[in-house]
């Protein structure tokens, strides 16, 4: 049973009478309504479209400036390099500033609270000065002036207590009430 008009035994399950489909009996063969023609049209009658718009008008074809061309760099030892590859033994990027130079300027500029965020600041500056010797980058005037700063504010910070121990010796901060 593959098709339902194969068999009588589909048309009786169903409620056909058992007879198959190409009999033509009334029942078997399902019957569709007459169309008459339509009184009016099946789809809607539109009026007529207004003309397209005129066309755009024609410019004429500029040409674009070619990108520019940058000299090639000359190989390096001798080799030559793939097209589009940068040859190996380049010059290096510079690697930005470096983090040793702001850590010694943040830290000097500590240091006028307190001395030993100018000893901080001088150390992290020589550090830094000898890392951008050795690798390049930036920054070189950051470590310059944490150095400087660090050794100004603890050259300040010394001179106060030399004197706050001066003053404190000599009596100078006496505050006993005492009258003769």
């Amino acid at each position: 049973m593959t098709n339902p008009g194969d068999s009588d035994e589909w048309w009786k399950q169903y409620g056909g009478s058992g007879v198959s489909p190409e009999s033509g009996a009334p029942g078997s063969v399902p019957q569709y309504p007459q169309q008459q023609p339509p009184s009016q049209p099946s789809t809607p009658q539109y009026p007529a479209q207004p003309a397209p718009p005129p066309s755009q008008p024609q410019y004429p074809n500029y040409q674009q400036p070619s990108a520019p061309q940058y000299p090639q760099q000359p190989p390096v030892y001798g080799a030559t390099p793939m097209p589009g590859y940068q040859p190996y033994g380049g010059y290096p990027q510079p690697q930005g500033t470096n983090g040793l130079a702001i850590g010694s300027l943040v830290s000097s500029l500590v240091g006028l609270c307190t001395c030993i965020g100018s000893i901080v600041g001088i150390v992290l500056g020589v550090m830094a000065l000898n890392q951008i010797k050795e690798r390049g980058g930036e920054g070189r005037g950051m470590a310059l002036a944490g150095i400087w700063i660090g050794a100004i504010t603890l050259v300040l910070g010394l001179l106060y207590i030399v004197f706050v121990m001066v003053l404190g010796f000599a009596g100078g901060f006496d505050t006993s009430t005492s009258t003769y």
